[in-house]
């Protein structure tokens, strides 16, 4: 997996961390504002054996954005599976460190807490996600969809909380036995971006955090309970 050559990078990717949900996804934000609107997506990174890759633009509102696309060899329910897994997670997810259900409204939503690992000696961040999973029924595509709700628990003094982000997850069926994986995102990391270590994380992390998610959901997918996971909820395309 590689990055593109400088020249060819977006100026967005000064800025973002992203980060995922597992369903609840979690990026990173920093950037000076445009007054022209939001920049077009521009190819970042690449992961060749898998195919996977990653666009960033820089957003009206000065922060990133990043839109990583893969198709994996797996039944929609497998990838529903692993993203509503939420304690193993930590397997697949760039740095995410733990994460646990809160609180749910059956299979198809409720809240979630992520904490996500940051280098030495920066304090790690914590996500409160509320999320929603709904199956257009013509299609049969799965979205995923997650926003920040810092208030919805008291903080802990341990973790910096991120105040904002939004993240999807769209998985659409192809034929035959595989699903375009589509994962976009943007955010607030929370504490003090002026900081040259923050930055330069999150400059970083922009295009990393997206790959290397996606590129480990391949082999994720594949383990025992995720391949053969059966979704009472979830319909399945017609093989």
């Amino acid at each position: 997996m590689r990055p593109l050559p400088f020249a060819a990078r977006p100026l967005a990717a000064r800025v973002v961390h992203a980060l995922s949900l597992g369903t609840l996804l979690l990026c990173l934000g920093v950037g000076a504002a445009r007054a022209d609107g939001a920049a077009d997506w521009r190819l970042h990174a690449t992961d060749e054996a898998t195919g996977t890759r990653v666009w960033l633009r820089l957003r009206a509102d000065g922060r990133t954005e990043f839109r990583g696309v893969t198709t994996i060899r797996a039944r929609l329910s497998s990838l529903v599976a692993a993203l509503r897994d939420v304690e193993r997670m930590p397997q697949w997810v760039y740095r995410q460190r733990s994460a646990a259900d809160l609180s749910t409204d059956g299979d198809l939503g409720g809240l979630s807490r992520v904490v996500f690992a940051m280098p030495w000696p920066l304090s790690d961040r914590e996500a409160l996600v509320r999320w929603r999973l709904v199956q257009d029924p013509a299609t049969l595509a799965v979205t995923l969809s997650g926003q920040a709700d810092p208030d919805a628990a008291p903080p802990d003094p341990a973790f910096v909380r991120m105040p904002s982000f939004a993240s999807t997850w769209q998985l659409t069926p192809q034929a035959p036995g595989a699903v375009e994986v589509v994962f976009e995102g943007h955010g607030d990391l929370g504490g003090s971006l002026g900081w040259g270590l923050l930055r330069s994380f999150a400059a970083a992390a922009a295009w990393e955090a997206p790959l290397r998610t996606l590129v480990a959901l391949h082999a994720f997918v594949a383990q025992p309970g995720i391949a053969d996971a059966a979704l009472p909820y979830l319909r399945e395309p017609a093989p």
